[in-house]
């Protein structure tokens, strides 16, 4: 009976969270992006601009609670294929975020792809924005609480452990699992 009552209460959430993704995906469309079948959403995400055909959404992605999106007109949100996000993740670029099939990104994770520039001769906020495009790789895994900055390419199968942070200037391997901050290899996918 037991079973029961667990394989129902299963099959309601599920046809929730893949009605909000219909929503999610009407509301998008709308918007002249595209997005493809079976979009998952735990929760709606929120814009901190409106988007302008600039995301894309692969098929089977699941998007978690209180995900954000702070792409730029002129940037761009690619997430292909089976792509999980979980909960509380910024998702911040003027150029471009691709995040390829079956990625995923855990709980509280900040990815970057812009920043102020820092000239002395004025406030930084009064200053433009540098931006280089991030990809997270086939197979990929960021964990929970991980800042990944602007012009990071996360190589095929690559891990990163829980609160490290990712730069550009980090040289990572496919399959590499790391860790830390400075980010370190700390073993290889077997």
């Amino acid at each position: 009976m037991i079973n029961l009552i667990i394989y129902i209460e299963t099959v309601c959430r599920n046809l929730r969270f893949r009605c909000k993704g219909r929503w999610f995906k009407f509301y998008l469309l709308l918007h002249g992006c595209k997005v493809g079948k079976g979009l998952k959403c735990i929760g709606f995400p929120k814009f901190r601009a409106i988007p302008k055909k600039n995301i894309a959404i692969g098929n089977y992605v699941t998007l978690g609670r209180n995900i954000i999106f702070e792409i730029g007109h002129e940037g761009k949100l690619i997430i292909e294929n089976h792509v999980l996000l979980a909960d509380n993740i910024l998702l911040s670029t003027i150029s471009e975020i691709k995040i390829k099939n079956w990625a995923a990104i855990a709980e509280n994770v900040s990815i970057r792809g812009s920043f102020h520039e820092m000239k002395k001769d004025q406030p930084y906020r009064l200053q433009g924005n540098v931006s280089e495009p991030i990809v997270l790789g086939e197979d990929t895994g960021v964990g929970a609480g991980c800042v990944v900055l602007m012009g990071v390419i996360l190589p095929k199968g690559a891990f990163v452990g829980s609160n490290s942070t990712v730069t550009k200037k980090d040289e990572l391997e496919e399959y590499g699992i790391y860790g830390g901050t400075p980010l370190k290899l700390l073993k290889k996918r077997t």
